[in-house]
């Protein structure tokens, strides 16, 4: 037997806005959250801009003690998780544990914590590292923090997959609610890349461009001007939940997911060349064909070459009804933020079934002859979106796709 799955609650960390509310006034009305970066001095560096939250206070959800044990994309994960149970009605405690999953994407380690730690043991000597160090620096730890916070000992399953680590474990949390495995799962992904060492990385290999001036013009997903993807960092979680447990307690359901798609990639072949494998998979295994999907919210992290794929990729599936499909990227105002994109897609996809809205792709200014899908250029549409294919690719690694609805009882 297979169970209903909808969203209930969201939490969103983003570089354009905290809560779920500012993040959706940031994506109707096109705001950039691309900025030069304030949280150290990148002026030695060759990309000096990023999807940066400055303004995040850690200590409205996490007290003092316990946030300096943390890396920064832990405390992230916290928020958002809080953020969205605050937000589904939910106390965990009420909850079986043995009902309940917590599953996080994290495509990168604490490397805030481990930067800063090198720096200390380089300038101090090895008497005046934190104690915490090894343990704040694994990846597993962020799920370990949130089940001490919440004292909840529910399921928990860790994903690494690149970029489409917060994309898989959401569909981890999707198959096992419909499987009947867990009743009510969070889910979601955190990063935190904006270091030194990981933006000099990224430059370096060729990953991000070198770029100084006018960010918020610098992530231009399609446009013939595009030049590489923004590093950014934040937090996306949703709540998921079995139909019928989230209609006994009366909850508000943003939205439906009913499919799912994973594929590996073969590094000799293009970058994002599993996402056909991921879309064709996810359609599978809801049952629906091309002509069901409304509109599609785009991997496009604003890569001359992998936005270029994704449009020939769309073609492909859809034929010539591509053309009618609006295609979005909300990459266009956040950036890469890796691992915790996919949540955010996720969570759009929810808020454009209640508003009614669909949000743009800003800065498309000028068009490309390889790229000449309809990208919902630089204004909101007003439209019922019923059904919305989401595509997240994971460089050399994972790509993934799935497919949310609106909800209808």
């Amino acid at each position: 037997m297979e169970y209903r799955v909808v969203v209930t609650g969201i939490g969103a960390i983003a570089p354009n806005g905290i809560g779920k509310q500012s993040f959706w006034d940031a994506l109707e009305n096109g705001k950039s959250g691309i900025k030069r970066i304030s949280r150290f001095d990148p002026s030695e560096l060759p990309c000096q801009i990023a999807g940066e939250i400055p303004d995040f206070n850690p200590y409205i959800f996490i007290d003092r003690k316990t946030t300096r044990r943390m890396a920064r994309a832990t405390q992230f994960a916290v928020a958002g998780v809080k953020l969205a149970l605050e937000d589904a009605g939910i106390d965990v405690s009420r909850i079986n544990p043995d009902d309940g999953l917590i599953t996080l994407g994290i495509s990168s380690s604490a490397m805030d914590f481990i930067e800063n730690q090198h720096k200390i043991l380089l300038k101090h000597g090895a008497g005046k590292v934190s104690p915490y160090g090894f343990i704040a620096a694994t990846p597993n730890r962020v799920i370990g923090e949130i089940v001490d916070i919440l004292k909840w000992k529910a399921r928990t399953l860790s994903v690494t997959a690149a970029c489409a680590s917060g994309t898989d474990a959401i569909g981890n949390a999707f198959t096992k609610v419909r499987t009947g495995e867990v009743r009510v799962a969070i889910a979601g992904a955190a990063d935190a890349i904006l270091t030194p060492l990981i933006v000099a990385g990224l430059a370096s290999s060729g990953l991000i461009p070198s770029i100084i001036d006018y960010p918020e013009r610098a992530s231009r997903p399609f446009d013939m001007m595009r030049c590489g993807g923004i590093p950014s960092e934040g937090c996306g979680i949703v709540i998921l939940e079995e139909l019928n447990h989230a209609i006994s307690r009366n909850a508000k359901i943003y939205g439906e997911i009913i499919g799912y798609g994973t594929s590996g990639e073969i590094s000799e072949e293009n970058p994002s060349s599993g996402l056909r494998n991921a879309i064709r998979r996810a359609m599978e295994n809801t049952g629906i064909s091309p002509s069901g999907i409304d509109v599609i919210s785009a991997h496009a992290p604003s890569d001359p070459l992998i936005d270029k794929l994704e449009t020939k990729i769309i073609k492909e599936i859809f034929g010539k009804r591509a053309y009618d499909i609006p295609v979005s990227s909300i990459k266009s105002m956040i950036g890469n933020p890796l691992g915790s994109a996919g949540p955010f897609q996720v969570i759009a996809a929810m808020l454009w079934f209640n508003k009614n809205i669909l949000t743009p792709t800003i800065n498309y200014e000028y068009p490309d002859p390889d790229c000449d899908l309809y990208y919902v250029p630089n204004k909101t549409e007003k439209i019922v979106v019923n059904t919305a294919l989401l595509n997240c690719g994971g460089l050399g690694g994972t790509c993934s796709a799935l497919i949310c609805r609106r909800f209808k009882e």
